[in-house]
């Protein structure tokens, strides 16, 4: 029985106030209380008057080649009945985690709050355990780092999954949930589904949903069940591996396998990708990539990241910097998104003008500055002078001009709401953002 104690018990008032915080598109009201608000989903879920609303909107995001990425921001009921159901779950959904895997941690584990958002390629930005991913990622990239250090490991391919949210088979992870949960909690598994199978009804003409799960704004539950949904697949890779002389990673859905060959890791590689279509998954072909061992320390940049583990140490801030141009200029395979948003994390003040200059230029070029979130667009504007601060403000607002995803839009007026920026000097995102059609603002 679902009951208003254990709704209340779950939905606690922290993930209450984080999808209110967290939001890119405010929901233009005071917030509600949450015990009353409780209390009335509740009795609809009970009545069976709960059902699914259209998303209240989409933040729409550029990944890469003109290719859209399209985030729904769900409401309140929604968010809070996703976030009971997993929280429900979650014991036995996170339970059989593949050693080397990451990404599908409960819930309810450690929280806490960073000092600051971190290098994590794949962390997601409001993320309601940033401190689960942020330790996770550590984990992840010092099991990467010792497997290039691992003599028996010259060849490396690194991949990831293309539309994974978009493509999960609803159908085949009730049946994996329900095995795994037993019948105990069929009413929270029947609730979870109803959701899953309705939340985006409208988009679809209101036929039923049989495949995708909603990439959540503001939460981790999305995340949890996508990672339940591959531990089949990582028990199969990580089998073959061990047999091959191998080894396997996975961080949400980037993955890599590190062999002793060039012929082992390719074989490794189409083995993985026949797996991933048994569950109506495909490989990101655009994101694969052979790397020898060189390549493969310079494409995750161990040695930039070792020399930024003291956020203050201005000289090696400068080591790093030199790094990264170096690389740059010589057209080496790395992330240098990854890599500055890291160095944008460390402590800037002391450089010479003449360096902050440079990070200054680098941060603003217009593929970064529409990757970023409003974190990092603080960072550029808090160790700027001045006039550099308004140049800011004014590249900020010209650059809307340019852009037709709405999240870059939504991000700058969330880093200027919570940095109290006067209005004016981004007048043109609003009024961009609003001609975007996606908000009234």
């Amino acid at each position: 029985m679902i009951d208003f104690k254990s709704f209340h018990k779950q939905v606690g008032q922290r993930f209450w106030k984080h999808i209110h915080k967290e939001t890119l598109i405010p929901y233009g009201k005071n917030i509600s209380d949450r015990k009353s608000f409780l209390i009335k989903l509740c009795q609809n879920v009970e009545k069976m008057k709960y059902v699914p609303a259209p998303p209240r909107g989409y933040v729409v995001s550029h990944k890469q080649n003109l290719v859209v990425r399209f985030i729904p921001t769900l409401t309140e009921e929604d968010y809070c009945v996703y976030f009971y159901c997993i929280k429900c779950l979650e014991d036995e959904i996170a339970e059989n985690r593949v050693v080397g895997t990451y990404g599908g941690w409960k819930l309810g584990g450690i929280i806490r709050k960073l000092e600051r958002f971190d290098e994590a390629s794949s962390m997601p930005d409001y993320s309601y355990n940033r401190f689960a991913w942020r330790q996770a990622w550590t984990e992840y990239q010092t099991k990467a780092y010792n497997l290039q250090r691992n003599v028996n490991y010259n060849f490396f391919i690194i991949f990831d999954i293309a539309n994974f949210y978009d493509s999960l088979n609803l159908r085949r992870l009730e049946i994996l949930v329900r095995e795994t949960v037993g019948k105990t909690k069929t009413e929270i598994v029947n609730l979870l589904f109803y959701f899953l199978s309705n939340w985006g009804k409208r988009d679809l003409n209101y036929d039923g949903q049989n495949t995708g799960i909603p990439q959540d704004e503001v939460g981790d539950c999305s995340r949890i069940l996508a990672n339940f949904y591959l531990q089949d697949y990582d028990k199969n890779i990580s089998n073959i591996c061990s047999k091959q002389n191998s080894s396997y990673l996975r961080y949400a859905d980037d993955q890599i396998i590190a062999s002793p060959n060039e012929k082992t890791a390719k074989e490794i590689m189409f083995l993985a990708s026949k797996g991933l279509i048994k569950l109506g998954l495909n490989l990101n072909a655009s994101k694969a990539k052979l790397l020898n061992k060189d390549g493969f320390y310079k494409y995750w940049s161990f040695d930039i990241f070792k020399l930024l583990i003291d956020a203050n140490n201005a000289n090696r801030i400068q080591q790093a910097w030199t790094l990264y141009k170096d690389r740059l200029r010589n057209g080496v395979k790395f992330k240098p998104e990854t890599v500055l948003k890291r160095i944008l994390s460390c402590n800037l003040s002391q450089l010479p003008i003449a360096i902050k200059n440079e990070i200054f230029n680098e941060s603003i070029q217009k593929d970064f500055l529409i990757s970023i979130n409003e974190y990092y667009l603080k960072r550029i504007y808090m160790f700027t002078d001045n006039p550099k601060k308004s140049m800011f403000l004014q590249h900020l607002n010209k650059l809307s001009n340019d852009v037709l995803f709405n999240q870059y839009h939504l991000r700058v007026m969330k880093f200027a709401r919570e940095n109290k920026i006067n209005k004016k000097y981004l007048n043109k995102v609003r009024s961009n953002l609003i001609k975007l059609n996606d908000i009234n603002l």
